[in-house]
């Protein structure tokens, strides 16, 4: 059966989920209260600060500011106490304050904003939580509260956030999720996504499977890709750290080459229940992604109106696109006692899709509590439910769906491009997919005194897909109807356990003994069937089909390992770590024993120097090396055989060769740079460069045909290198009290190259070519030697090129075949962002992302081209055939318009492109809502803007492969871009 997608109204809100979140807050009840705390956090402009968190120093008792930095702490005995203000990007400020019986007690705080940050507490990468300043890697801290827009989901949130975090959106289908890289790809044949982490629990980062059957390869269905990162609601985020290589991310072993970022939901605080209601109102919109051209021929029936008249600036998709809406709702309750904290939220997202057919909706509730029940020993639960239901029109690379077939017009595998033909082409079908994924973990926090402390971690993620595909009886490319169901349970089991020690070495001088394991159990079960040739109309099971297939697959993986690590701290600005890692893996090979990792860093807070001038402002130093791993694949490492009947009888065919010493890809990555901020914390910057440099590459090796396996091994042969620099400015350009304008830019460069294939000969895979002296992942295409000869007797100038290829004609196209082109990841990544505070506390800003120095391949003009498609990018050529001079349309014009010159597989573009990430309003309302302790409405217009080179003459250079966007690199097939989106938030804080 298929599942309903109608949106429930505002009335399952106020039926559920606030009765259900009332209940739960008052389920907590406060102590009688003896005096109240309250009082207001500024910045030293006199600006409200929102989500400070201020608290008793060596309590649990605490509060958050709300959006008009106004805090409240109740319930405290008489007495003198001291009083923090903590806030990511401020110095934390520490007041002593004396509360009198049932008075209300006035405390305020005016925080200066601290651009390096030293004393943040960080822990992505560390043994334990580690002051900034005691880190020699470097690490990204992304605070929610500064993030301006209302994210739609969360890699739209980690867009343009930070130099070498690179997010391609992929297309414009609903449920479609993102490609995310950090300092590019050090793998050719494993996963490049990060790993992920949400409150220390490891959860799913690879790609939810796409809607496909096993038999159908060419994509029939959706080509939608979902991104599990997408299930976690924004609005519950707190902070992201994120760790980009190997120098960073040693401790976490075998899985973390390719970077690691760590997720923080928000908790609780000591006080009165904290309520706050968000509700986002917006559309999605598809801008134009082809050439503002008419190429119809001179009768074309299909549009009235005189040539010239049409715009294909959506490629024949106008009759079938939407202005969409969206909306979410969200309520959360934050509060507790002093040893009893928590925060519950719950969501509900209603997305239509721009394509007809497209709709995403998402339910979740958060359920996050801390319990103190000894001064010692603090105890965090984390849990969360989430349910996705995308419906998808049929897109992508797929002969039986709308986008390939308007896009081919009267060449569509219909042979009909009436609007009203391709309707009866994907209408009929139903493409749905439900994800439910739960994950729940618990951190013990153990502190019995002194110099001594402990953390135990145990969680699980565990996510439920069901996919299903239905082609009904009667369709019309496949009249007996088609049935594809699939059922995946994926489940991610995490352990982990740290001991730290701090022992004193006489004066200021200290060192931080740290060791711990880990353990991560990744779980897959996977059964899909297909039926297909239904014997009527109705609403079929697989089992009503006259031929039925059936596939299923288990796995489980297992990855453990030890960790030991010394921090020594030399006057509290002289930083030595050194540590390592071991780890033990299911899927190396039998011979292969454990695996070691090493580190070790330095950071100099040279600043803290007597000799440093205060007006030179304050510097870190830095430096790191280390190593991590990227795990073969499950069975890659042993000898497998392929179970298959043949002639009604049961038999074996030889499938994987197998290799017992089979082992990790390993990936040593160096880091120098330096945190810098002067002028009075006005003017801030950071530098890293870095380098990145894999062994024991794994690469496909195949194997002579006599030892009995037709398929290639995997073979630790090839070495990998990445390379740049990433540079971040930040300048508070003008900082008054009601005025204020803060500028920023971004720097990131990545050079890479293949530096040695073990002997191997150069090979493709995944749309990409990998060759020795390259970069990694390569692109390869065809060049036009005469781009400007016209043919003969159209050569005025006598400017004809012969052609030395044979049988090529002079004046005609001379190409010259499978010649390297360039890199198909992004070179070079710069940002900009610039935000305006203006009288009564409204802010402007903006935020901008130039990527270039790459190729994309683009499928849809390749095909185009190749089957006489009349396509925009070739307008000019029209001009002169319809004419009857195509002769006089210089070579490479007629090369890439012109099927009969025409190669496949060479329409690549140079894919400079800019866009605009977001422009946002964000303005305080106050108390204007009656009853509200403040309110926000935001209005923001995100990635609205393209440009793109004029090389780029048509799609979207941020495309995303419809095979999967674990491992690919861009490239674009038959799918619409992202689509722009427009929302109006409203926040109100009770």
């Amino acid at each position: 059966m298929s599942y309903p997608l109608s949106a429930p109204g505002g009335a399952l809100l106020r039926r559920i989920a606030l009765p259900t979140l009332a209940a739960l807050a008052t389920a907590f009840p406060l102590a009688a209260q003896n005096g109240s705390l309250t009082g207001s956090v500024t910045s030293r402009t006199s600006a409200p600060l929102s989500e400070v968190q201020v608290f008793i120093v060596g309590t649990q008792l605490g509060g958050l500011t709300t959006g008009n930095g106004r805090y409240l702490i109740r319930n405290l005995a008489p007495g003198t106490y001291e009083v923090r203000a903590v806030r990511i990007g401020f110095e934390q400020v520490t007041q002593e304050v004396t509360v009198t019986a049932d008075q209300v007690t006035q405390l305020d705080f005016v925080l200066n904003e601290q651009a390096l940050g030293l004393d943040e507490i960080v822990v992505t990468g560390t043994a334990g939580a580690a002051r900034r300043r005691e880190v020699g890697n470097s690490i990204t801290q992304i605070d929610v509260a500064d993030v301006a827009a209302p994210a739609p989901s969360l890699d739209q949130l980690l867009q343009a956030k930070s130099p070498g975090l690179t997010v391609s959106a992929g297309n414009g289908s609903s449920g479609s999720g993102a490609q995310i890289r950090l300092r590019g790809a050090v793998s050719v044949s494993q996963s490049n996504q990060p790993i992920i982490y949400v409150d220390g629990v490891r959860v799913r980062s690879e790609p939810y499977a796409r809607n496909i059957s096993p038999t159908e390869g060419a994509g029939r269905g959706g080509n939608v890709t979902a991104s599990p990162l997408n299930d976690i609601n924004p609005a519950d985020i707190e902070r992201i750290e994120v760790l980009k290589g190997s120098a960073a991310s040693t401790l976490y072993g075998t899985e973390a080459a390719a970077g690691v970022i760590q997720i923080f939901t928000k908790r609780g605080s000591a006080g009165a229940p904290r309520w706050t209601m968000q509700v986002d109102q917006g559309l999605n919109k598809l801008m134009p992604f082809a050439p503002d051209v008419d190429v119809r021929p001179v009768d074309d029936p299909l549009v009235e109106g005189p040539r010239g008249s049409y715009s294909y600036q959506y490629l024949n998709m106008d009759p079938f696109l939407k202005t969409a809406h969206r909306q979410k709702y969200s309520l959360s309750v934050a509060g507790g006692a002093e040893t009893l904290q928590y925060f519950i939220s719950g969501q509900m997202d209603f997305n239509e899709g721009v394509l007809p057919l497209d709709e995403e909706n998402k339910r979740g509730v958060r359920g996050n509590f801390t319990f103190t029940p000894i001064n010692s020993l603090v105890v965090q639960v984390n849990s969360a439910y989430n349910r996705t239901e995308i419906q998808n029109t049929p897109a992508g690379n797929n002969a039986q769906g709308l986008t390939l077939n308007a896009f081919r017009r009267e060449r569509n595998y219909i042979g009909d491009p009436d609007p009203v033909a391709i309707r009866g082409v994907y209408e009929p079908q139903d493409v749905t997919t439900r994800i439910d994924r739960f994950v729940i973990g618990s951190t013990l926090s153990y502190a019995p005194g002194g110099n001594f402390d402990t953390r135990m971690t145990v969680g699980y993620d565990q996510a439920v897909q069901d996919n299903r595909q239905l082609r009904p009886y009667g369709f019309v490319l496949l009249p007996g109807g088609k049935l594809y169901t699939d059922s995946r349970n994926y489940g991610t089991l995490t352990a982990d356990l740290v001991a730290n020690y701090r022992l004193a070495l006489g004066g200021e001088n200290s060192v931080q003994l740290s060791a711990g394991g880990q353990s991560v159990t990744s779980d897959s079960r996977i059964v899909q069937a297909e039926g297909t040739d239904f014997a009527g109309p109705g609403d079929p099971d697989v089992d009503a089909g006259a031929n039925r297939l059936s596939w299923e697959s288990r796995i489980r993986e297992v990855n453990a390992g030890f960790f030991g690590q010394a921090l020594f701290n030399f006057k509290d600005r002289y930083f030595i770590t050194a540590g390592f890692r071991v780890d033990g893996n299911s899927a190396f090979g039998s011979s292969l024993g454990l695996q070691t990792y090493p580190k070790v860093s330095v950071a100099y807070v040279i600043s803290d120097e007597s000799f440093w001038d205060e007006d030179f402002g304050s510097l870190k130093l830095r430096a790191a090396y280390g190593q991590s791993g990227r795990a073969p694949g499950t069975f890659d490492a042993v000898r497998t055989w392929n179970a298959i009947g043949y002639g009604g009888e049961p038999t074996y065919l030889p499938d994987n060769l197998g290799n017992p010493d089979l082992g990790p890809e390993r990936t040593g990555e160096t880091e120098f740079g330096f945190d810098w901020a002067g002028f009075d914390n006005r003017l801030m910057a950071d530098f890293t460069w870095y380098r990145q440099h894999t062994t024991d590459a794994l690469f496909s090796v195949r194997h002579a045909p006599s030892e009995g396996f037709a398929t290639s091994q995997q073979e630790n042969i090839g070495e990998l290198e990445n390379k740049g620099i990433e540079l971040n400015l930040n300048a508070a350009v003008v900082d008054g009290e009601n005025w204020g304008l803060d500028l920023g830019t971004s720097i990131y460069t990545n050079s890479s190259e293949v530096l040695s294939l073990g002997g191997a000969p150069p090979f493709s895979g995944g749309g990409s070519w990998i060759e020795e002296g390259y970069p990694v992942t390569l692109i390869r295409g065809v060049t036009v030697t005469n781009p400007d000869a016209l043919a003969p007797g159209w050569d005025a100038a006598n400017t004809a090129v012969l052609c030395s290829s044979s049988g090529v004609s002079a004046g005609d196209p001379c190409i010259n075949l499978d010649v390297p082109i360039g890199p198909q990841a992004p070179t070079k990544i710069y940002g900009f962002n610039t935000a305006l505070r203006m009288p009564l506390g409204i802010e402007l800003s903006a935020r901008g992302e130039y990527q270039g120095g790459h190729y994309i391949y683009d499928g849809p003009s390749n095909e185009g081209v190749n089957r006489n498609i009349r396509w925009p990018t070739c307008s000019e050529y029209y001009g002169f055939t319809d004419a009857g001079n195509g002769a006089q349309a210089p070579a490479e014009l007629r090369y890439r318009c012109d099927s009969r010159f025409y190669r496949r597989g060479s329409m690549i573009y140079k894919a400079d492109f800019f866009k605009i990430r977001d422009v946002t309003a964000r303005l305080p309302l106050g108390t204007l809502i009656p009853g509200s302790a403040n309110s926000t409405l935001t209005l923001s217009a995100q990635n609205f803007y393209r440009w793109r080179n004029e090389d780029f003459p048509i799609f979207d250079p941020e495309m995303v492969s419809n095979s999967g966007f674990g491992n690919q690199v861009p490239s674009i097939t038959e799918h619409i871009p992202p689509a722009a989106s427009f929302v109006a938030s409203i926040r109100v804080v009770f």
